[in-house]
């Protein structure tokens, strides 16, 4: 067997430029990354204690307990600043409220009413609790804090009662 010597230079030089092209890609693979990290938020839409919310209320997460509204017999009490509903957003989010009477005596109160409220004053939906009425289609926009308020008047001449509700806020 008679060994060409050029073409077996050519083919061993190939075979190295191969190898080298090999090389250098796989040396390009090797210094690719993705820098970054992960970070725990609290976005959405938050509860938020007010200036006038009862002394034993708690929020916790998504929830609020212990909201435990008392009022003298033969008058209205109105609870101005409760909650604040806080948008953690950068977008605007559309919301609803469900009211439930879950215990005690509802007719023991004339009015027993939750409203929310703009910074402005500018109301945004009142709704009774007592008659367990809800509202939807509400909006809060991107960054955005509403107020919002109990109205509890106790029936005239009661002396004691009590009523127990729940308010579910659902938004998109």
């Amino acid at each position: 067997m008679k060994l060409n010597y050029r073409k077996s230079a050519k083919l061993i030089t190939l075979a190295i430029t191969s190898l080298l092209i090999a090389a250098v890609s796989a040396q390009v693979y090797s210094y690719m990354y993705i820098q970054g990290s992960g970070t725990i938020t609290t976005g959405g839409i938050s509860w938020v204690k007010g200036t006038t919310a009862p002394a034993g209320a708690v929020v916790q997460g998504h929830t609020v307990t212990n909201l435990n509204l008392t009022v003298p017999e033969n008058t209205f009490q109105n609870f101005t600043d409760c909650l604040r509903l806080v948008n953690n957003d950068a977008s605007s989010h559309t919301f609803g409220l469900e009211t439930t009477v879950t215990g005690g005596n509802a007719s023991k109160f004339t009015t027993f009413d939750l409203a929310v409220y703009q910074l402005s004053g500018t109301r945004i939906t009142k709704i009774s609790v007592k008659n367990q009425q809800s509202a939807s289609g509400l909006t809060i926009t991107a960054s955005q804090t509403l107020y919002v308020r109990f109205e509890v008047d106790p029936l005239t001449g009661e002396t004691s009662g009590y009523m127990a509700f729940t308010v579910k806020l659902t938004y998109d």
